[in-house]
């Protein structure tokens, strides 16, 4: 017994140190961002007609972004006709929504039951260096600048799911440029 709970506690250790050496050296995550921060978009964008969206990526507006490098999109609630262009001015977060999603394997995945498993085993069983990973980070926004704004939605994509995480906050100035930037409210 004694056997027993020595080897459950420093398996437990090792995880523990592990789990967080790796997230410690990742940088602070853009999923901390508080609901009232703000996106200030420093010029104005524009959307084509028939669109719903505009990004950012590399520093510099697009009208398509290049998903296998950190991106984001501002989306708006209406197709118009003609050219929409979002204003600069600030977008109030209102709300940040995270998910991730395994798009591509390279080879089938083993036969596994990892539905009725915990979050972790799941993860460990699904995140293998032959599946590809999409994380995404969803920023609700509200404006009097332009009230038909919807969101930003920003993404990140790795090759492998041992190496996937949420967008740095570095990752994000990185990609804004001077285009837009954020204002973090501390709660």
């Amino acid at each position: 017994m004694n056997k027993l709970v020595f080897i459950v506690v420093t398996l437990s250790l090792l995880v523990s140190a592990c789990t967080s050496t790796l997230f410690a050296t990742l940088g602070p995550g853009l999923y901390t961002i508080p609901t009232g921060s703000i996106i200030k978009l420093n010029q104005p964008l524009t959307i084509r007609p028939q669109r719903v969206t505009t990004g950012v990526q590399y520093g510099k507006p697009t009208i398509a972004v290049n998903p296998y490098e950190p991106h984001c999109k501002f989306e708006v609630n209406t197709i118009a006709e003609e050219t929409i262009t979002l204003p600069a001015g600030d977008y109030r977060i209102t709300r940040v929504v995270r998910y991730s999603d395994p798009f591509y394997s390279r080879k089938p995945i083993a036969k596994k039951m990892v539905a009725s498993s915990s979050e972790p085993a799941a993860w460990l069983a699904m995140a293998s260096p032959d599946s590809d990973w999409y994380y995404t980070t969803v920023f609700r926004l509200e404006s009097t600048a332009h009230p038909d704004v919807r969101q930003l939605v920003c993404g990140i994509f790795f090759p492998s799911g041992f190496q996937a995480r949420d967008i740095t906050l570095e990752e994000f100035e990185a990609l804004a440029g001077d285009v837009m930037t954020l204002q973090v409210v501390v709660k």
